[in-house]
């Protein structure tokens, strides 16, 4: 992670602290200013560039996100190229076309955060009896509209500057020149062996010679690089019309155009859900976020329903009330509070959280503080609490491992948290390259359930990168994998930076735990009332969390990939960790010059 500095920065950077301090010194009373944006606190010396840091699951995936920073692009532009590149390197975790994106930006110039919604809705075709019959079976069933290219151009309508092709360079070349298989790739693989073989466009890329490949075997995603290609034509033949025109036709060529057909044309002959008017209706969006205070100077920012992303926020909103001072990470007490309120923020999610387009997802009740007082009240630091959980909330009107995160911060010290998914396997759509989704498989199919399965409604999303500010500036980017997990391990990566004074790298190799004491978000909803915990904590740790009631498995759960990017010194460095239990993932920082 090298680090470039320039004399000439620090010299502007010292001189504008001595001004900042002139200035504050005869700026008198200062009580008129209101905190209604992250503009109070903001530091508002801009001499000095920004850090510029990446983190992935894969490091050809950093590169490729880095080279698009030094080429000028900002975080948006970078995100995109990282998405890509993950789509080639990692392709049974996400994919910019076949998956479904939730994504957090915070653009330094207007000093917001804003949050992309680029998941599809369940396919026009669907009805809980057929699904029922077929949820717990592999195929072209279970996709709903892949949202996620979509949702990434219109970030770089939005926020990018580079044209497609800059952006999509390292992706094509990454797919066309080959990449090495790693062991984390062979393994998902192997798991999945059977459908792989069976399926003729995915084995022609993962099992050319009818073997599937090993680790350090060369991949190859011909189709994929020359669906990009395809997509960049459209973008360069519509360029003369003005770069949101061009984006605006890839957007077009995708969903209501030839791309679009190929994918009904294929889900039709797999008895899928899809038509050709889901496509063609389909447009992501940017929407706001929800946040909270932790405390009195640390908002962190989560995606809104339907993505779970409040359950995180539901869980700190609890732990807030709680004193952590002259506790450790690895403490009982630290770890019970954290288990305990988790409980209670899946609870809520179980009976509350779906598409806010089908039921009323009472937001702004769930995330208050009279609720969180309210759950803070029913954990007792003796007892483990066990499915069935009693839903918590009173006074509503309502209407009855699998993903990649990334994380980027630019030279201006804009800010993209990203979470993008397919939900896990290798299923290739015809000569396209696209490995779609099968998201079906996190709807619920129980009767008058917030998430049930509904045609042209979007699922519970598990996708839900944070962001965090503190004193009104950009502090933590972070996200982990794995449906259920995420909530719960941002939490503790969260805390374990804030409570329990971790570093990035730190807090993202910390043994984890996890809580499985609800319905599992994907069929067929599994409770198993255990508490999972990695390896690495105590046999006296343990033994007195089960004194308290937990069944305890050890070793046994999804821990997933995390990433964290820690801002320091008013944006001129970055902490930046990267997941430790893998071989490939990877963080770079520097400036940009």
């Amino acid at each position: 992670m090298p680090a470039r500095s320039k004399l000439l920065l620090a010299v502007l950077s010292a001189i504008s602290v001595v001004a900042l301090i002139l200035i504050f010194s005869t700026a008198g009373d200062l009580s008129f200013l209101d905190r209604g944006d992250l503009s109070l606190f903001q530091d508002d010396d801009t001499s000095h560039e920004h850090i510029m840091a990446v983190v992935s699951a894969h490091e050809l995936a950093t590169n490729a996100g880095f080279e698009i920073l030094e080429k000028g692009g900002t975080s948006a532009d970078a995100a995109v190229a990282v998405a890509a590149v993950l789509s080639v390197v990692e392709p049974w975790f996400s994919s910019v076309l076949g998956g479904g994106t939730w994504a957090l930006y915070y653009e330094a110039d207007t000093n917001t955060v804003t949050s992309l919604d680029g998941v599809g809705p369940a396919g026009s075709k669907v009805t809980v009896p057929d699904y029922s019959e077929r949820a717990g079976d592999p195929g072209m069933h279970q996709a709903i509209v892949p949202g996620a290219w979509d949702g990434w151009m219109l970030w770089m309508d939005e926020y990018g500057r580079l044209d497609l092709g800059e952006v999509l360079a390292p992706a094509i070349r990454i797919a066309r020149g080959g990449f090495p298989m790693s062991a984390d790739m062979e393994g998902w693989l192997n798991s999945q062996a059977e459908e792989t073989l069976a399926r003729p466009d995915t084995a022609k890329i993962y099992a050319p010679e009818g073997r599937l490949l090993q680790e350090g075997d060369t991949v190859y995603q011909e189709d994929m690089a020359l669906t990009f290609e395809e997509l960049v034509r459209a973008y360069d033949e519509a360029l003369v019309e003005g770069r949101s025109e061009a984006i605006r036709a890839v957007r077009d060529h995708f969903y209501r155009g030839p791309i679009a057909e190929k994918i009904i044309e294929f889900s039709d002959k797999g008895n899928g859900y899809l038509t050709l008017s889901d496509l063609n209706d389909f447009s992501a969006e940017i929407v706001d976020p929800v946040s909270i205070f932790y405390r009195d100077n640390i908002e962190v920012f989560q995606n809104p329903p339907n993505s779970q992303g409040m359950t995180m926020l539901l869980a700190l909103n609890i732990l807030k009330g709680y004193d952590f001072s002259g506790l450790s990470s690895t403490d009982a007490d630290a770890i019970h509070m954290q288990v305990e309120a988790i409980k209670l923020a899946f609870t809520d999610r179980y009976h509350h959280m779906g598409d806010p387009k089908r039921v009323n997802v009472p937001v702004e009740g769930l995330m208050s503080e009279s609720h969180a007082d309210m759950q803070r009240e029913r954990i007792n630091m003796e007892e483990a609490m066990v499915w069935p959980i009693r839903d918590g909330y009173v006074d509503i009107d309502t209407d009855l491992g699998n993903t990649t995160t990334f994380h980027i911060v630019d030279s201006e010290g804009n800010g993209a948290a990203v979470t993008t998914s397919l939900g896990t396997q290798f299923f290739v759509i015809g000569d396209t390259g696209i490995h779609i989704n099968h998201r079906m498989r996190f709807f619920e199919i129980e009767e008058g359930n917030p998430n049930q399965a509904t045609p042209g409604y979007k699922v519970r999303h598990t996708s839900n990168p944070y962001m965090a500010f503190k004193d009104g500036d950009l502090y933590i980017l972070g996200g982990n994998t794995g449906a259920d997990s995420q909530p719960q391990i941002q939490t503790q990566q969260f805390l374990n930076v804030v409570e329990f004074g971790m570093s990035a790298q730190g807090s993202i190799g910390h043994p984890r735990f996890l809580s499985t004491a609800f319905p599992a978000t994907i069929y067929p909803y599994r409770v198993r009332n255990t508490l999972q915990m990695e390896e690495g904590f105590s046999t006296d740790l343990i033994e007195e969390l089960e004194r308290r009631g937990h069944d305890i498995s050890v070793g046994e759960g999804v821990w997933g990939s995390g990433g964290m990017i820690v801002i320091e010194k008013g944006g001129r460095d970055a902490d930046v960790g990267a997941e430790s239990r893998s071989d490939v993932s990877y963080g770079e920082k520097g400036s940009g010059n």
